[in-house]
């Protein structure tokens, strides 16, 4: 299972959110494997092995993640 987070622009684009430290911490303790997020939030993050970040640009590339 995947859960996905983001702001969506107008053109498809995927924006950066603020705490995605936070946001990334609590879907691991949820229980997500599979964490698809802006690819600008990805620098700076430390997390364990447990969990799988993909970087998206835009919300094609978010679909194409989630689909595989």
């Amino acid at each position: 299972s995947a859960v996905v987070f983001g702001e969506v622009g107008l053109a498809g684009q995927v924006r950066p959110v603020p705490q995605a430290e936070i946001r990334v911490k609590e879907a691991q303790r949820l229980g997500f494997k599979n964490i698809v997020l802006p690819k600008s939030n990805i620098k700076g993050l430390k997390l364990p092995d447990t969990v799988e970040l993909i970087g998206v640009e835009t919300v094609f590339e978010g679909l194409e993640a989630v689909l595989k």
